[in-house]
């Protein structure tokens, strides 16, 4: 009887203490998807805020330009990148209502907005909107990888390819969508759901850049970026009529990213509409401060005549 009783009570306090743990990630999961309700209604208020400022704006026409073409006019000044940040932040809202595709708004990208209005010299992605995908390090916001284990440790420094785009005037304003562990060629975590394809919301936009793969093709994102082992660039760009580039692994190899759970060398890379907007992008990216930041990066500039 004795043996019999400490057996039950063993066995009570196992599930009594595996019902906690599961009350507990679910509490996790709960507190991270109002954490991304509330940067949307916060986001939502900034761009009513700037619309009851600024009332005539041609949306249609900044959402239709290339890459190329809009960097071009940011750094003339034909266009403020105040206009622009807010226009591509307002469809982006459009398109993860529709899609599920943002898993954060950065809302540090007014500060940043700011701060490239200060500078006397423009980078060559001055004013540029650009998306990141989930793991992809920026300071003060998770770096989840889809798993509940990375829901209490906001990373605390730029990530290399962060502080590079920053550095030439780019602003970082969304966090995008991953699989579970990235292991996917769908795009669906239990934290924060499932993506949905713009061009077809029954089928996928493919993975683990999945999210930045819908944000760019439903018009929300005009440059983003995503890494690639076994296709998780290539294959969201295949799936969503995108360009993207996984380039060899050292390329653009930055630090304070989560890890890759495999011995094959992973790459971050850029996914657009063209390819012209992909070899811009890698031109900004393979810039002093790239090889000054990050020693593992080989110091070879960007070859033009390539």
């Amino acid at each position: 009887p004795t043996a019999l009783a400490l057996l039950g009570g063993s066995i009570a306090a196992l599930a009594a203490w595996r019902w906690l743990g599961e009350q507990q990630i679910q509490r996790k999961m709960e507190e991270a998807r109002r954490s991304r309700d509330r940067g949307v209604k916060k986001i939502e208020k900034a761009v009513q805020q700037f619309r009851e400022q600024v009332s005539r704006v041609q949306s249609a026409d900044i959402l239709s330009l290339p890459l190329v073409e809009l960097a071009r006019r940011l750094r003339e000044g034909s266009l403020s990148p105040e206009t622009v940040l807010y226009t591509y932040i307002e469809k982006a809202l459009e398109v993860t209502q529709q899609t599920n595709c943002l898993r954060h708004f950065i809302p540090e990208c007014e500060e940043q907005l700011q701060e490239i209005r200060r500078r006397k010299e423009k980078g060559l992605l001055y004013g540029i909107p650009v998306s990141i995908k989930d793991h992809i390090g920026h300071k003060g916001h998770l770096s989840t990888c889809g798993l509940v284990q990375f829901l209490n440790a906001p990373v605390q420094e730029d990530s290399v390819l962060v502080q590079v785009l920053k550095r030439q005037g780019a602003i970082p304003f969304a966090l995008t969508n991953v699989p579970q562990s990235l292991f996917s060629y769908d795009c669906s975590n239990v934290i924060f759901g499932q993506t949905l394809n713009p061009l077809n919301h029954k089928k996928s936009p493919g993975g683990s850049s999945g999210g930045e793969g819908a944000l760019i093709a439903g018009g929300g994102s005009i440059l983003g970026f995503g890494s690639d082992i076994g296709g998780s660039i290539r294959l969201p760009s295949s799936f969503c009529g995108l360009c993207g580039l996984k380039p060899t692994s050292e390329r653009l190899r930055g630090k304070q990213w989560s890890p890759q759970y495999t011995q094959v060398p992973g790459a971050l890379g850029p996914m657009a509409r063209d390819v012209d907007s992909l070899a811009l992008c890698m031109k900004a990216l393979l810039c002093k401060e790239m090889f000054q930041l990050d020693p593992t990066v080989p110091p070879i500039p960007f070859n033009e005549e390539v």
